[in-house]
């Protein structure tokens, strides 16, 4: 059996929104056996756009029941039965969370008429109800109301289910196909063929502009993140929603991926990489001599022109920094910072600050890092100099690489950022790689 379920809500996310409307019928695939739709009293004020959308409007609830009345009523008309709604999480999310409200735990399983639609009409412009119902030429008496959609919904699903011989909506309903979490406009097969390898992936609207970039050790695992995290904000919902298509870039490793992540944002500016845009604060790991003569460690916020051994995009990485060289180099730690009291270790002190400042020297020789590939066929190679990052690429395996000059032809065009230098440095702890000096 099939319960076909509308809502309508103050908002767009059930942790600060309240439903006002909502409709079921209950189906055995070929008729309607049972039908309830109320209007409910919300928790909130409903906004002015809603009531221009759906036409309901604050006193036409102001004497309905409230969703505490109606609970156990609604529970037992939804029984067991097959959860059914166009974009069914949303539908869902909101009345799993006002059952929460009352104690009660409602786990269905569920099948979405957009997911559905999409498997047997392939090709068409639009998986909309308004879309969908032009096409197959059905008749909402009531657009935008429960009771309404919820009909025509349920028409919907008595035509696809008559053209489904194979039976794949019972493959829909299985609780781990993973499918049922997925954006309701995002194709299934783009997030099927999503690999489990470093790389970049892109999420784009049904108009094709790009909203967001990231990276990944793990593509598919990453992706598939997205859409299970329990994020109940208002730029959540709304982001999973507009999320149409993905495209992905292979890596080979995830410190390239972190570097191309970092070049396609900035080349790209999407609109929900809101945290790599802003401007970030800069620390600096300084050296200085104390009153009486000690050679000491600090971290400070950098200005302009100021001379530092690293640089930091975020306060906790430098302290992490110095706490790794206080341990590596055997360092006083009241002289870098930390309040342990020294413990027989200030005659190596000054041994460990020249073998510091002698790593921090080698590190900015120039050198070539040579990566995995993303292929079996190529390796990846980074290039660093006095000032950091100067190049990446990937070269054939059976490319001799003993100069810069033979890396040449490879190089990608990705230039260097204020990110850049605490990507490799972060990077290089999580992959294996094979270094080449430059003379």
């Amino acid at each position: 059996m099939f319960a076909i379920v509308d809502i309508e809500t103050t908002g767009s996310y059930a942790a600060a929104n309240s439903i006002t409307e909502i409709a079921v019928l209950i189906s055995d695939g070929l008729q309607v056996l049972d039908r309830y739709d109320t209007l409910v009293k919300p928790d909130h004020a409903i906004p002015m756009a809603i009531q221009s959308l759906t036409g309901i409007d604050n006193n036409m609830v102001a004497d309905a029941p409230t969703f505490s009345v109606i609970a156990k009523e609604l529970r037992a008309i939804l029984a067991e039965h097959i959860f059914v709604a166009h974009n069914v999480n949303f539908d869902l999310s909101f009345i799993q969370e006002a059952f929460k409200a009352e104690g009660i735990d409602y786990k269905p399983r569920r099948l979405c008429t957009v997911r559905y639609s999409r498997r047997l009409k392939k090709g068409l412009k639009s998986y909309s109800l308004s879309n969908l119902t032009k096409h197959f030429r059905l008749n909402n008496e009531a657009a935008h109301r429960a009771w309404g959609d919820a009909n025509v919904t349920t028409q919907l699903l008595h035509l696809l289910l008559e053209e489904d011989k194979q039976g794949q909506w019972q493959q829909m309903i299985k609780v781990n196909t993973g499918e049922l979490n997925l954006p309701a406009h995002l194709p299934a097969q783009e997030f099927h063929d999503l690999p489990n390898e470093p790389g970049v992936y892109y999420f784009y609207n049904q108009q094709g502009e790009i909203l967001y970039v990231g990276k990944a050790s793990r593509l598919k695992s990453r992706v598939s993140s997205h859409f299970t995290a329990d994020k109940s904000t208002a730029r959540s919902a709304d982001f999973k929603r507009e999320i149409a298509h993905i495209h992905y870039e292979l890596c080979g490793n995830i410190l390239m991926a972190g570097l191309w992540e970092d070049h396609e944002i900035r080349r790209l500016w999407p609109p929900h990489n809101r945290a790599q845009k802003n401007p970030k604060q800069s620390f600096g790991v300084f050296i200085y001599q104390t009153q009486k003569g000690q050679t000491a460690l600090g971290i400070n916020k950098l200005n302009r022109q100021q001379s530092f051994l690293q640089q930091f995009y975020n306060l906790e990485k430098a302290r992490s920094w110095v706490a790794e060289k206080v341990e590596k180099h055997s360092l006083d730690p009241k002289l870098c910072g930390f309040p342990q009291a020294s413990t027989g270790i200030m005659d190596t002190h000054e041994v460990g600050i020249q073998n510091l400042l002698f790593e921090l020297g080698e590190e900015k020789q120039q050198r070539i890092l040579i990566l995995k590939g993303r292929n079996n066929e190529e390796n990846g190679f980074l290039h660093l100099g006095s000032e950091g990052f100067i190049a990446m690429g990937y070269v054939p395996k059976d490319q001799a690489v003993n100069t810069v000059e033979d890396l040449k032809e490879f190089v990608l065009d990705v230039n260097s950022s204020a990110s850049t230098d605490g990507i490799i440095r972060d990077g290089l702890k999580r992959v294996k790689y094979r270094e080449i000096l430059i003379q």
